[in-house]
């Protein structure tokens, strides 16, 4: 392995260290000072927060360690406090890692032999975001709509929800507005074949839905209005045109349905007409 790759690769490791101590101890000692410091100044606010301490205590006087008492809303606050020292922490920790992504070379569009080692390069800049949802917990859930991937560089029209899928390059994924994509439906900015690692941005329109578990490769370029089927594989450098439904490796013609018709039946209820004799 060249000096060059082993220095990238302990950066890395020491950067992301470095980004969880300085992202870590302002979240620890504000959680710590909330925890000692809650009860009086609430207290000190007065009513209510006095009187509802003062009546616990009366009703459960010696029921309790004495800790309850003398820190009574810091273990009422407990949650949420923790929760929102945590969203700091998490904050940090992302600003840190986008900066510290910056200390790895960007590969630009292309392909990377194997002896090279670039391609280690593309995998070192990638940890850095692929490592946020297993520290992010609870938040994953949010952040994974689409803040993560536009953070880390994805840009993102409005009201499309990456959800459940998932996003292997996020700077190297364009997406149009009103998208939607289904359980594990994979969008990825590489390739590896042949001994290399092709790399090149992958552009989808707008009102364009990919199936649970279909996989968009490198350079694909969908148009509007394309429903990519579930389980489907859309080919590196593939140009989809707008307005149709990419399945078994054809794009057929995708029929537009009126407003009114898709909406004059729920969701899993007969269509009308079916079972009716009427055409």
């Amino acid at each position: 392995m060249k000096i060059r790759t082993l220095a990238y690769g302990a950066y890395m490791i020491l950067s992301i260290l470095v980004s969880l101590i300085v992202a870590a101890v302002p979240a620890i000692f504000l959680f710590a000072w909330a925890f000692w410091n809650i009860d009086s100044v609430l207290n000190g606010l007065g009513w209510p927060f006095i009187d509802i301490q003062s009546t616990f205590q009366g009703t459960f006087n010696a029921g309790f360690p004495t800790i309850v008492y003398t820190r009574f809303w810091g273990i009422v606050f407990f949650i949420p406090v923790g929760l929102f020292c945590y969203a700091l922490f998490l904050g940090i920790l992302i600003g840190m890692f986008k900066l510290s992504r910056r200390g790895i070379p960007r590969l630009e569009d292309g392909y990377y032999k194997q002896e090279t080692e670039d391609w280690l390069l593309y995998e070192f800049a990638q940890v850095y975001y692929i490592l946020i949802p297993y520290l992010a917990g609870f938040f994953s859930i949010f952040l994974d709509t689409s803040p993560r991937h536009v953070l880390f560089g994805a840009k993102i029209g409005r009201n499309t929800i990456v959800g459940n899928g998932r996003l292997f390059n996020p700077e190297r994924t364009v997406i149009g507005e009103n998208c939607f994509f289904g359980y594990d439906a994979i969008l990825s900015g590489h390739v590896y074949e042949s001994g290399c690692l092709y790399l090149k941005t992958v552009k989808l329109g707008n009102n364009v839905t990919v199936g649970s578990n279909a996989v968009i490769l490198a350079g694909a370029d969908i148009g509007d209005n394309v429903l990519v089927a579930a389980t489907s594989v859309v080919p590196k450098d593939k140009v989809i045109p707008p307005n149709t439904i990419w399945v078994r490796g054809k794009a057929l013609p995708r029929k537009p349905v009126p407003c009114e018709e898709s909406e004059s039946y729920a969701i899993g209820s007969p269509i009308a007409g079916a079972g009716t004799g009427e055409d």
